[in-house]
């Protein structure tokens, strides 16, 4: 796990580095998934939450048809304070909450686990707030992965 933990960590560096250039263009939504021969990514693209669960859950199909020991999610999310039953879709984004980049493991024979790191960016200027450790998670993002 330390492995895994280490090569998410150079990813979020690379994540990072792609918010400082795009500042209020960044926004993210990758997977890197881990098999026994390789490592491959996947950007996912939706546009509302239906095809967000059918694209994640598509990319859990194909990490299982390739014996996925791990998937590995980054994404551009927002940090909220209210309760989640309140939540629709869109709701957070236009509330000005403070957003994040939030990046998860999970794999078949690992507990999952996720980090984040809080930025904002005012006046141009992108702004990133202290990472959290990795802590353990509930990952509803992929639908039937363990």
């Amino acid at each position: 796990m330390d492995d895994l933990r280490e090569f998410a960590l150079q990813l979020l560096e690379i994540e990072k580095r792609f918010l400082l250039e795009g500042k209020e263009e960044y926004c993210t939504a990758v997977v890197v998934v881990v098999t026994p021969e390789q490592s491959y990514s996947e950007e996912v693209e939706f546009e509302n939450e239906e095809e967000k669960i059918d694209a994640y859950a598509a990319i859990v199909d194909r990490a299982k048809e390739n014996d996925a020991s791990a998937i590995i999610t980054i994404n551009t999310s927002f940090v909220r304070s209210d309760a989640v039953s309140d939540f629709r879709w869109g709701d957070v984004e236009h509330s000005g909450a403070p957003r994040a980049i939030t990046l998860t493991i999970s794999g078949p024979s690992l507990e999952p686990v996720s980090l984040s790191l809080p930025f904002n960016i005012e006046d141009g200027t992108v702004n990133i707030g202290e990472m959290s450790d990795f802590e353990p998670a509930v990952v509803g993002l992929l639908p039937g992965w363990p």
